[in-house]
């Protein structure tokens, strides 16, 4: 996939929007900076993201501050550990930066709030949390899901598990060089699809509308 005239536009609406938004705390990190959450998504999706900014929806900004809300009263609680800590490492000249909702001691927590509480811990969230062991050299977490519907709560164990970690990190450099050469990434499919901002643009759904 290429480029067009709409993507450049979009791009520079982007790029201008970014200078506004500087001036209050905003502004797009370099290329060779790469943030957790976005290797726990659709590459494609966190390009997108970076190069067009599309702003989310007044529904979604409600669910959010919502979100928000919840989980800074926990983490303001919790009456064990250290929160809301920013790490950074560097990988093959990456640097990767995440923050880790909560440490205690070699442990981390990491708070969900979620509208139904789920089964087993979602992959995403795992995939944060592992990239969150390989910044803070630790081995175990527990992912704590808050149901905003019922109240109801259940924590997951989580453990290191330092071949997915490989993975994640070889999407950061794989991110970081789709940015600086301005080549979007392939689209990775899986049910985050269905609520993805930039579904209509997506090869992948493209295709199947077609078909």
């Amino acid at each position: 996939m290429s480029l067009d005239t709409k993507d450049v536009e979009r791009i520079v609406y982007r790029s201008l929007r970014a200078a506004w938004e500087k001036d209050r705390g905003g502004g797009i990190a370099p290329p060779s900076l790469i943030y957790v959450t976005e290797l726990t998504q659709c590459l494609l999706k966190s390009w997108y993201n970076r190069a067009m900014g599309v702003p989310p929806s007044d529904e979604k900004i409600v669910v959010l501050l919502l979100g928000d809300d919840v989980h800074y009263l926990i983490n303001s609680q919790f009456p064990l550990g250290e929160g809301e800590k920013s790490f950074e490492k560097e990988y093959n000249g990456v640097r990767i930066r995440g923050r880790v909702d909560r440490i205690v001691g070699s442990t981390i927590l990491e708070f969900k709030t979620t509208s139904r509480i789920p089964t087993e811990p979602l992959s995403h969230h795992v995939d944060q949390m592992q990239l969150y062991f390989w910044l803070t050299d630790t081995e175990k977490g527990f992912l704590v899901y808050v149901a905003k519907t019922n109240g109801k709560v259940r924590v997951f164990e989580v453990f290191r598990d330092d071949e997915k970690i490989k993975e994640l990190l070889e999407k950061a450099v794989k991110l970081s060089e789709s940015l600086k050469k301005g080549e979007p990434p392939e689209p990775e499919n899986s049910w985050l699809c269905d609520y993805c901002e930039y579904k209509s643009q997506c090869p992948l759904h493209i295709g199947s509308q077609k078909a």
